[in-house]
């Protein structure tokens, strides 16, 4: 009868061993898996973008090294780092379609293989439109107030950086459309920009002077060249910013002489008090126009050749 006891208690005794055996393995397991899950906490899992929300904020709530971000398709959805917080980064759309986001913490005490890896699905309902604009520059006098044009039309989706400078401030919204209004506050430079999501759509810089200083570009009114008898043609040179108060005169007026001094329309947002000076030919030679700013006293020349 002991012995049949004995050898029972030697089984019962063999069978927990086994089981708490089996129960530490799977425990030891399960704590290690979820170790590695738990390392690493997102608060985002997947996202749905488009022209109304172009981008999603990922936050890292739960992780102890740096994170490496990589996008199947940066064509659908691109990763940029927020400069200032380490732990937050951006998806951003742009065509349409689906991408998968990798999100690895990077922890320089572990393996390779024993980083704690996320990833976030992203769709991408229709192609994310943020267009192709140029940045410009526009001058001011200081204590003044203008309208100036945009190249598109101010969205609800869209947002102004830089508003309250203490150089100049300016109010761009969907009331405004295709404007924006700037009041020049105090001499310097400032820069403005309009941004969709995370993308820079414009950018605008002021320039707050006392007076516009005299700008002749060169680039198209370098010469003026005239062929004898001249009958149609350019015969004049324009005058992109200045006072608006201009004096011209031709050097050699045997050559030639200032036809006329006509204010022009600021067709562009950087022009401020234009002008068109034109010149009629006289008898082969050359000279130069001279014009003169009667406010600021600055002035340009412009070669003048008459065959």
């Amino acid at each position: 009868m002991s012995l049949k006891v004995n050898k029972y208690n030697k089984f019962k005794m063999k069978k927990i061993l086994l089981l708490l055996t089996v129960a530490f393995t799977l425990f030891s397991c399960e704590k290690k898996d979820d170790g590695l899950e738990q390392k690493l906490q997102l608060n985002v899992k997947s996202c749905v973008l488009d022209n109304a929300h172009s981008y999603a904020e990922v936050k890292k709530t739960k992780g102890t090294g740096s994170l490496s971000v990589t996008s199947s398709d940066p064509g659908i959805a691109e990763i940029r780092f927020d400069e200032e917080e380490k732990d937050v980064f951006y998806i951003i759309g742009h065509g349409q379609g689906t991408a998968t986001i990798t999100v690895v913490d990077v922890d320089d005490n572990k393996a390779g293989d024993e980083y704690a890896i996320k990833t976030i699905n992203v769709n991408v309902r229709e192609t994310i439109d943020y267009g192709r604009y140029l940045h410009e520059d526009v001058y001011m006098k200081k204590g003044d107030f203008r309208i100036f044009k945009l190249p598109f039309v101010f969205d609800k989706n869209d947002s102004l950086v830089g508003v309250n400078d203490y150089i100049a401030s300016m109010r761009a919204n969907v009331a405004l459309g295709n404007t924006f209004k700037v009041e020049a506050l105090s001499n310097g430079i400032t820069e403005f920009q309009i941004y969709k999501g995370k993308i820079e759509l414009f950018s605008v810089r002021i320039f707050v002077i006392n007076e516009y200083d005299l700008f002749i570009p060169e680039s198209e009114n370098s010469q003026l060249t005239f062929d004898l008898p001249f009958i149609a043609g350019v015969n004049g040179i324009s005058i992109w910013r200045g006072s608006g108060h201009y004096t011209a005169k031709v050097v050699d007026e045997k050559v030639a002489i200032v036809e006329s001094i006509t204010p022009g329309e600021n067709y562009f947002n950087q022009e401020s008090n234009s002008a068109v000076v034109r010149v009629t030919p006289l008898k082969s030679g050359k000279t130069k126009l001279i014009v003169t700013d009667a406010v600021t006293n600055q002035t340009g020349s412009v070669d003048v050749a008459v065959h």
